[in-house]
């Protein structure tokens, strides 16, 4: 049974080291009715700001062979509202469920934390880095979501600074690193528009597995949860063996759910 906060007090032990992706289901409303949830360690739930989010303007998507661009802009309802629409579902999804935070700036970060807390069902946190952010701003944010929240946090990096911020995030107390949010992208769509956004599907995955090979290498000392563009059962074990203590699906779980619980079976007979 993997551990995915072995530093925090209470833990995050999970049944399977396969996840679910913040925004593949929504805040719960948005199961598949063929997903089994049980079958996963863990789904998060988000994104969740302090105040609604309005999202990018259209277009927002673009296909191409093998993957697509997405750009959403972190659209959500806002703390309060999520919690009174969503949250009693939270401890009836079949595995633990884990809050994700998108403030960036510390005053909202922490009342967004405050008000996830003690909420039932809620097992864990994790914290979507700004590309941007710096090294203080980094720890402010982290020590500020502390201060409210005690639950186990995991914090999930952008590809292209997760070397340079991983150290950082362990410094700041993170329980775990997710190495997930990919590398942004261009493609026109199908009515002649360009998309500008992070780029899912197989195409992504790539990206993110030099991006983890380079955080594992650092020995950081804390979980590594690799997330993008995992599609297949030999793309979750490459990450595994790579050095990933989990895997988190995202655009799988919209594309196909039959094949997300293909891997999450394969990869928990494989523990």
């Amino acid at each position: 049974m993997p551990e995915l906060a072995p530093r925090h007090k209470i833990g995050l032990p999970v049944s399977s080291p396969v996840l679910i992706a913040g925004g593949a289901i929504g805040y719960g409303e948005a199961v598949h009715r063929g997903l089994d949830l049980s079958r996963f360690g863990a789904a998060v739930v988000g994104p969740i700001s302090r105040r609604p989010l309005l999202g990018s303007p259209p277009p927002r998507l673009a296909e191409t062979n093998g993957g697509m661009v997405l750009e959403t802009g972190l659209q959500n309802r806002g703390v309060k509202s999520v919690l009174q629409k969503f949250a009693r579902q939270w401890t009836r999804l079949g595995c633990p469920v884990v809050a994700q935070i998108v403030d960036n700036h510390r005053a909202d970060a922490a009342v967004t934390a405050q008000r996830l807390y003690a909420v039932d069902g809620l097992m864990g946190l994790e914290i979507l880095v700004d590309p941007q952010t710096t090294a203080d701003e980094l720890s402010a944010l982290l020590q500020a979501i502390r201060w409210e929240n005690d639950l186990p946090l995991w914090v999930k990096l952008p590809l292209e600074r997760a070397a340079e911020l991983a150290p950082l995030a362990v410094d700041a107390d993170a329980d775990a690193l997710v190495i997930g949010q990919s590398i942004r992208g261009a493609l026109i769509n199908a009515a002649g528009m360009p998309v500008c956004g992070p780029i899912y599907g197989p195409l992504a995955f790539a990206p993110m597995l030099v991006a983890l090979l380079d955080v594992v290498h650092l020995q950081v000392g804390v979980p590594v949860i690799a997330c993008g563009g995992i599609h297949s059962v030999a793309q979750a074990r490459q990450a595994l063996n790579a050095g990933a203590s989990a895997i988190q699906l995202d655009s799988l779980i919209w594309i196909e759910p039959g094949i997300a619980l293909q891997i999450a079976e394969a990869m928990n007979k494989e523990q």
